[in-house]
C-alpha cells in the first residue's frame, strides 16, 4: 500500500486548520459545558420546588387524616376503657361503626381499623385479626404517638398497603388502636399522587424510613416492597454521569425531600433525554455551524497558504528537475521577493552554478580515467556501501557480456550471480568494515583459471567511515599453472612420473600422523628389482629405463588409487598403503607385485628378465618416526634378498601376527 505523503502546503493548510479546529472546539466544548450546567442547575431548582410541593401536599394529607383519627381516639377512650358485660367483639364492632359514621369512607381510607390493648383488630366486614406482634402496634403501645408503618400485607384486608395508626389513650393508659388502611392497588390520596408525572416521561418513588427502607411505592411494580437506599436513593436508576456528559447527557435530574409526616422521603426522576432534549437539540445546530464555519476557514487559508507558497513549490519543482539537468535552475524568474523564499531561490542560483561547473569538470576527469582504465586487462570498479557499482572498466563488459553502462547501480549479487557472491561477501564484508582484503578464486568450468581478487576500502574525507570499495580483479591463471607445473616437476620422478624421495618422505610424514590420529594400520613397502644391474649393463641404460618405466606400471596396477607409489632410488621404489586394517591387505598387494614382476617384459623386442624382493614395514600408532620405520622396511627387504629373493618379509612380528 503507497504511503500517503503531502506537500509542505497541505501540511501548513492542515495543521493551520487543525489549530483553529482545535481552539474554535475548546470554546465550542466550552460553551456547551457551561450551557449545560446552567441548563441542569435550573431543572434541578424546578424539580426540587416540585417535589417539595408534592411532599408537602402529602404531608398535609396525612396530616389532615392524622387528625381525623386522633379526635375519633379521643371520642371513643371512655367506652375503650370502660369495664362492661359487653363482649369484646361487640364493643369493637360497635366503636368502629360509630367511626364509620364519623369518617367519610373510602375518601379517607380503604379501611378502618379498631384494635384493643390485647392487640384484638376488628377490620372490614367485621373480620378479626391478632396484631399485637406487630411492630406498628407495638410501636403505637409504646410511645402513644401516631406512627404511620408499610408497606405491609393486611391480616384482614389480604392486600398490601399502609396502616396510619393512632393510639387511644385514657387517663394516661393504652388501651386501644384505631388507624386507617391505604390500599396500594386501590384508589386513594396516596396512589393518585404517585400517579402524578414529572414531566413526560419522569415518575415519583416513595421511600419508607428506618434502618431497612424499602419502596413504599415504585412505578415498576415489581420493585415495591424491594430494599432501598437509606440515603440518595434514585428508585433503581443509573445515576452515573456520562464521560463527556455536557456533550451525551445520560445522567438524569433527581430531587429528594424527606416528608415531615411520616419520615419518608419523596424521589422524583427526570431521564436526561427529556431533560436535555432542548440542549441536544441546541448543540446539533450549534455543531453544523460550527462545522460550516471551520470548512470556510480550512479554505480560506488553503488559499492565502498556496499563493504565498506558490514561489517555494516553482523552486522545488526546478530542485527535483536539477536531479536530471544541472541547467533547469535557469527556469527561475531573476527577479525575486525580498523574503527569505527569495532568499533561498538566489542561494540555489548560485549553487547551482557552481555545481554545474564542478560537474563539468569532473566529466572531463572521468573521461580521461576511463580513457585509461578501458585499456587495461584487469577488471576494476568501485562499489558504495549498498554494494552497488558506480565505476566499471571495459574489460567488465567483455567478461560479463554486459555493456557498461547497464552495470552502473546494478548489485555486486545481481552481477556476480548467488555462488560467486556468497564466495566473495565475507571479504566484501571486510573491506566495507575498514580492512584491505586480497584472495583468489579458482574455477574449472569449463576450464580451469584463476583469479586474483583485492578488495582496498576508500574513506570519507574525515577519514571516519568507509564509503565504498574500490575492487581489482586480475587473471592470474597462466602464473597459476606454471606454479603448478613447477611443483609438480620438483615432486615427480621424471623417468616414471612416480613421486620422488623428497615427496615421498613428506607423504610418509603425513600418514604416520594421520595413523597416529585415528589409530589405523599403515604399511610401508621397500621394493628391490633384482637382476636389473644386469639387463642395464647388457642391454644399455636406455632399456634399463624402459623396464624401470614397465615396472612402475605394473606396481600401480597393484595398488589402490589412493596409495602412494615413488621411485627413491635407482631400481629402488617404495608403497605407501594406508588405513588397510590388517596385515593381509599389505599381504595381498606384496603377492600382487611378485606375481606380476615374475612375467617377462618385452622391450623392444628384448626379453627381461627380473625379480623384486619386498620389506613390509607395519605401523599403528606409537612413537616410531619416519626414519625408523624406514629402517625397519629396509631390514626386511634385505632379510627377503637373503632367503632367496622374489619374496617378501613382513614385521614387526607382534603387529603382523606371526
Amino acid at each position: 500500500m503507497p504511503r500517503l505523503s503531502l506537500t509542505l502546503k497541505s501540511r501548513i493548510a492542515l495543521l493551520t486548520t487543525v489549530l483553529a479546529a482545535v481552539l474554535g472546539g475548546g470554546i465550542v466544548a466550552a460553551s456547551l459545558y457551561y450551557a449545560h450546567r446552567d441548563l441542569h442547575d435550573a431543572l434541578q431548582d424546578q424539580q426540587d420546588s416540585i417535589v417539595k410541593l408534592s411532599a408537602d401536599q402529602l404531608d398535609a394529607a396525612m396530616d389532615d387524616r392524622f387528625d381525623l383519627l386522633r379526635h375519633q381516639a379521643e371520642q371513643i377512650a371512655d367506652s375503650m376503657a370502660g369495664q362492661t358485660a359487653e363482649p369484646a367483639v361487640q364493643k369493637l364492632a360497635r366503636i368502629r361503626a360509630e367511626m364509620l359514621r364519623a369518617i367519610p369512607m373510602p375518601e379517607t381510607f380503604n379501611a378502618l381499623l379498631v384494635a384493643d390493648a390485647q392487640g384484638t383488630l376488628l377490620g372490614n366486614n367485621d373480620r378479626l385479626a391478632e396484631i399485637s406482634d406487630r411492630g406498628y402496634f407495638r410501636e403505637v403501645a409504646r410511645t402513644l404517638a401516631p406512627v404511620v408503618f408499610g408497606p405491609l400485607r393486611s391480616r384482614t384486608e389480604g392486600a398490601v398497603g399502609i396502616v396510619m395508626a393512632v393510639p387511644v389513650v385514657s387517663h394516661g393508659t393504652f388501651v386501644g388502636m384505631v388507624g386507617g388502611f391505604l390500599n396500594l392497588s386501590q384508589p386513594n390520596f396516596l396512589i393518585e399522587a404517585m400517579h402524578n408525572r414529572v414531566g413526560i416521561t419522569g415518575f415519583y418513588c416513595l421511600v419508607s424510613a428506618g434502618r431497612e427502607p424499602v419502596y413504599v411505592h415504585h412505578p415498576d411494580p415489581m420493585q415495591a416492597r424491594r430494599p432501598a437506599l437509606a440515603l440518595g436513593d434514585t428508585c433503581g436508576v443509573d445515576n452515573r454521569p456520562a464521560t463527556l456528559e455536557f456533550l451525551v447527557p445520560r445522567q438524569p435530574v433527581i430531587s429528594r425531600y424527606l416528608m415531615t409526616s411520616s419520615g419518608w422521603e419523596l424521589v422524583a426522576v427526570l431521564p436526561a433525554r427529556e431533560a436535555y432534549a432542548p440542549l441536544r437539540l441546541m448543540q446539533l445546530r450549534f455543531l453544523a455551524l460550527a462545522t460550516v464555519a471551520l470548512v470556510v476557514v480550512a479554505l480560506l487559508i488553503w488559499i492565502t497558504v498556496w499563493r504565498q507558497l506558490r514561489p517555494l513549490s516553482r523552486l522545488h519543482q526546478v530542485v527535483r528537475d536539477s536531479a536530471d539537468d544541472l541547467s533547469a535552475f535557469e527556469r527561475l524568474p531573476e527577479r525575486q521577493h525580498k523574503d527569505e523564499i527569495g532568499d533561498l531561490t538566489r542561494a540555489f542560483v548560485q549553487l547551482m552554478h557552481d555545481v554545474r561547473e564542478r560537474q563539468q569538470l569532473l566529466d572531463r576527469s572521468e573521461r580521461r580515467l576511463r580513457a585509461v582504465t578501458d585499456t587495461l586487462p584487469s577488471l576494476l570498479a568501485f562499489i558504495d556501501t549498498e554494494e552497488r557499482y558506480v565505476f566499471n572498466n571495459l574489460a567488465y563488459e567483455r567478461f560479463f557480456g554486459m555493456p557498461v553502462d547497464q552495470l552502473r547501480g546494478k548489485p555486486l549479487r545481481e552481477v556476480l550471480g548467488e555462488d560467486r557472491y556468497a564466495m566473495a561477501q565475507p571479504y566484501v564484508r571486510r573491506a566495507l568494515a575498514g580492512e584491505a582484503v586480497s584472495f583468489e578464486r579458482e574455477e574449472d568450468d569449463p576450464e580451469y583459471h584463476c583469479l586474483e581478487i583485492n578488495f582496498r576500502p576508500e574513506w570519507s574525507a574525515d577519514g571516519s567511515q568507509v564509503v565504498g570499495v574500490h575492487i581489482h580483479v586480475q587473471d592470474v591463471t597462466a602464473r597459476k599453472l606454471e606454479h603448478r607445473r613447477l611443483s609438480r616437476i620438483s615432486r615427480t620422478d621424471h623417468l616414471t612420473q612416480l613421486l620422488n624421495r623428497s615427496a615421498f618422505e613428506a607423504h610418509l610424514q603425513e600418514a604416520m600422523a594421520r595413523s597416529r590420529l585415528h589409530d589405523r594400520m599403515m604399511a610401508l613397502l621397500f621394493l628391490d628389482m633384482d637382476r636389473f644391474k644386469a639387463v642395464n649393463d647388457i642391454h644399455g641404460h636406455a632399456v634399463g629405463d624402459q623396464l624401470l618405466k614397465a615396472f612402475a606400471g605394473r606396481i600401480c596396477h597393484c595398488v589402490r588409487e589412493q596409495d602412494a607409489v615413488a621411485r627413491v632410488g635407482g631400481d629402488e621404489f617404495a608403497i605407501i598403503l594406508e588405513d588397510i586394517g590388517d596385515p593381509a591387505i599389505a599381504r595381498r598387494v606384496a603377492a600382487a607385485i611378485l606375481d606380476t614382476s615374475s612375467r617377462p617384459f618385452q622391450l623392444d623386442g628384448i626379453q627381461a628378465d627380473v625379480d623384486v624382493s619386498i620389506g613390509i614395514a607395519l605401523y599403528r600408532g606409537g612413537p616410531m618416526q619416519e626414519q625408523e620405520l624406514q629402517r625397519l622396511a629396509d631390514v626386511l627387504l634385505y632379510r627377503a634378498k637373503a632367503a632367496g629373493r622374489g619374496r617378501y618379509e613382513i614385521g614387526p612380528a607382534e603387529v603382523a601376527g606371526v
